[in-house]
C-alpha cells in the first residue's frame, strides 16, 4: 500500500533522511542498553568501519550539584578533533556507555533529531540523546547532544554513522529509598473511593468516546484542580474539575493522608464542563470559598465554615474558559478574579472546539482571533463586576490565552499580570494604580510561541522576580523550519517566528529596571518537551527555586492512534 506520508514524494528528502537516522539511532540504542550484544558484527548495521568520534562519557567531568539525593556532573566542551577512530574503539565506548545500566529496569534510549542537513554524498543530523534506567543503586540519567554524519552506500541501504561529535554531556545519579524522586501514590491515597473506581480510574480516553456533548469537549483534556483547606483542619483538600457530564469532585484529606469524597455532601458535584477552580477567601471571613470556571461563566460558592458550600452567583463570561487567577489588583483588601479564554464563542466565527479547526483568518504565528479574557472586581458579599474595559485589559485581548499569573515585578506595590497565550505573543500588563498597560514588547517578554503556562520566581536570588513560560518543544518543527524549502517566499521575520515556535520553553531574567533577558538556553531550561503546566518550587529545600514542568500528551490504548 502506498504511504500517505512519504516525505520523498512530497519534496522533503531531508525528512526521509532524518527518519532513517532516527531509526538507526534507535537500533544502536537497543545495543547500548544491552552491552553484551555489542560486537563488530552487530555494530556494522549502524556504523562504518572507519568511524571517528568524541568521548561519549563524562570523562574529566566536573560536579555541578551534589546532595544526599542527587549527584550531577557535566563534561567540559571537547576539542574539535575527533581523536577516537575505528570499529574496535566505538565498540568499547558504546559498551561502557550502557554498562552502568546493566540489570536495570525501565531502560530508555531516546534520540530527538532536531536538525538535518544534506550534502552531496552524506548528510548530518543533530540530536538530543537521553539514556536512563533504574538500577539497584538508584536512577541514572545521561544526556548529550550528538552531531552525527551519515553515509549511504546506495538509496536502498540504511545510513551508517561515519562520525559523532559530542557536546553538553551530563549525568544525573539519584539515590532515594524508593529509587525515584517521586512515587505514584494515587491508589493508596484515593483508590479506595467509589468515585475513583467508577469515574477517575477509567481515564480520559474512556469518557472521550462516551460524551454526548462535544461542542467544547477538548481532545486534550484540560480540566484543572485546586488545593485548599475547605474545613479548617489545617490539611489541604482537593477540588477536581471534570468534563461535561461528569461530576466535579471534592476530596477532603484525612489525618492519615488518604482522601474521602465529599462532593455530594458539599454540594459541589456539578455536572457542567469545568476548566479550572480556585479555593480562596472571597468574602474575607477566614475560610476558603470556591470559584469554578465553567463553559460560559464562573460559579461562586461560599464556604459555610465546615466544608459545605452554598451557591452564590454566576459571573457571565465567554464560553471557552481555561484558567483563573486571583489577586487584589486595586489594593482594596478584596481578591479579584481574572479568567483566561481560548476559543471565541461558537457563534462568533468558523471554528470547532472539539476538532481544533479554525477559520481562514487564523494566523498560526501571531493570531489575534481567540476569545476575550475578563477581569472581575470584587465589590464584597460575592458581588463582582466585569472591569476588563475600564482597567485597560481589553487591549490585545483576543490572544488564545491559557494561563495568567500575578506578580509585582516592578516593585511599585501593586500586582502586575502576565498572560501566556497560544499561537503568538504573550502579554505583560503593568498595573499603574489600577489601570493596565501591555508592556510585553518593550520589556522583552512577548515570547511569541505556544504559551501554555507561566510562573514567577527569583531563580538567581538577585531580588528581582523572573518569569518562566512553558511552550512546546518540537524536534520536527526545528528540522523543518530551518530547511530552505520551508516557506521560501515568507518574510525573514515570519520564518524566525515560526522557528521560535519549535524551540521550547522560555526563562526570562529580570534586570531590575523593568526589562528582561531571555536566558533559556544558557540556563538549560528550553527543552521541557511537550510542556503544559509549570511552577517554580524549591524541591530539595536548598533555598534555590527549581522548575517543575508537566509535559507529554494523552496516552491512548492504541499507540498508533494519534
Amino acid at each position: 500500500m502506498d504511504r500517505l506520508d512519504d516525505p520523498n514524494a512530497d519534496g522533503w528528502p531531508t525528512e526521509a533522511l532524518a527518519e532513517e537516522a532516527k531509526q538507526q539511532l534507535k537500533g544502536l540504542g537497543k545495543l547500548i542498553l544491552n552491552p553484551g550484544e555489542i560486537n563488530s558484527e552487530s555494530l556494522r548495521q549502524f556504523v562504518s568501519d572507519d568511524i571517528s568520534f568524541h568521548s561519549l562519557e563524562t570523562e574529566d567531568s566536573k560536579p555541578v550539584f551534589s546532595d544526599s539525593v542527587l549527584h550531577i556532573v557535566r563534561m567540559p566542551d571537547q576539542p574539535a578533533e575527533l581523536k577516537q577512530q575505528g570499529l574496535a574503539k566505538i565498540e568499547t565506548a558504546l559498551r561502557n556507555l550502557g554498562a552502568p545500566l546493566t540489570g536495570g529496569t525501565e531502560l530508555r534510549f531516546t534520540p530527538k533529531v532536531f536538525r538535518v542537513q544534506q550534502d552531496d554524498k552524506s548528510f548530518t543530523t543533530l540530536q538530543y540523546i537521553a539514556l536512563s534506567g533504574i538500577t539497584e543503586n538508584g536512577v541514572i540519567e545521561k544526556h548529550a547532544t550528538w552531531r552525527t554524519r551519515w553515509i549511504k552506500k546506495d538509496d536502498d541501504s540504511p545510513p551508517l554513522l561515519s562520525s559523532i561529535e559530542v557536546s553538553d554531556i551530563e549525568q544525573i545519579n539519584s539515590h532515594t529509598p524508593g529509587r525515584t524522586l517521586f512515587s505514584d501514590c494515587t491508589q493508596s491515597v484515593i483508590g479506595s473511593t467509589d468515585s475513583f473506581e467508577t469515574q477517575l480510574g477509567y481515564g480520559y480516553g474512556h469518557w472521550l468516546r462516551r460524551t454526548q456533548d462535544t461542542q467544547y469537549f477538548f481532545w486534550l483534556g484540560t480540566p484543572g484542580l485546586a488545593l485548599g483547606d475547605v474545613n479548617g483542619d489545617g490539611l489541604d483538600d482537593l477540588y477536581l474539575c471534570q468534563e461535561d457530564g461528569l461530576p466535579n469532585r471534592l476530596y477532603v484529606q484525612n489525618p492519615d493522608g488518604t482522601l474521602s469524597d465529599k462532593s455530594e455532601q458539599a454540594e459541589v458535584n456539578w455536572l457542567e464542563g469545568s476548566r479550572s477552580a480556585l479555593l480562596v477567601d472571597l468574602d474575607n471571613d477566614g475560610d476558603q470559598d470556591l470559584a469554578v470556571a465553567m463553559m460560559g461563566g464562573i460559579v461562586l460558592a461560599a464556604n459555610q465554615g465546615d466544608g459545605r458550600f452554598e451557591y452564590q452567583t454566576l459571573l457571565p463570561t465567554a464560553d471557552d474558559l481555561m484558567s483563573m487567577s486571583a489577586a487584589d489588583y486595586d489594593g482594596d483588601g478584596l481578591l479579584d478574579l481574572y479568567v483566561c479564554t481560548y476559543y471565541q464563542n461558537s457563534s462568533d466565527g468558523p471554528q470547532s472546539r472539539s476538532s481544533g479547526v479554525v477559520g481562514g483568518d487564523f494566523v498560526y504565528h501571531d493570531s489575534n482571533s481567540g476569545g476575550p479574557n475578563s477581569l472581575f472586581k470584587n465589590e464584597n458579599a460575592f458581588n463582582f463586576r466585569n472591569v476588563t474595559t475600564e482597567t485597560g485589559l481589553d487591549q490585545n485581548n483576543l490572544r488564545w490565552s491559557l494561563a495568567a499569573s500575578w506578580e509585582d515585578y516592578d516593585g511599585d506595590g501593586d500586582q502586575d499580570l502576565y498572560v501566556a497565550n497560544d499561537f503568538g505573543r504573550n502579554n505583560l500588563f503593568r498595573n499603574d494604580g489600577g489601570k493596565f498597560v501591555d508592556v510585553a514588547a518593550q520589556s522583552g517578554v512577548e515570547d511569541s510561541a505556544s504559551g501554555m503556562a507561566v510562573t514567577w520566581g527569583d531563580y538567581n536570588r538577585d531580588g528581582n522576580m523572573d518569569v518562566y513560560v512553558s511552550n512546546m518543544f518540537s524536534a520536527a518543527g526545528n528540522r523543518i523550519t530551518y530547511q530552505d524549502q520551508f516557506k521560501p517566499d515568507a518574510p525573514t521575520e515570519v520564518r524566525k517566528r515560526l522557528q521560535r515556535f519549535a524551540r521550547g520553553s522560555t526563562l526570562m531574567k529580570a534586570s531590575g529596571k523593568g526589562s528582561f533577558d531571555d536566558v533559556s538556553e544558557a540556563a538549560g531550561v528550553a527543552i521541557a518537551r511537550w510542556a503544559w503546566g509549570t511552577s517554580f518550587a524549591d524541591l530539595n529545600n536548598d533555598g534555590w527555586q527549581d522548575i517543575l514542568v508537566a509535559n507529554g500528551n494523552i496516552t491512548g490504548e492504541d499507540p498508533g492512534d494519534l
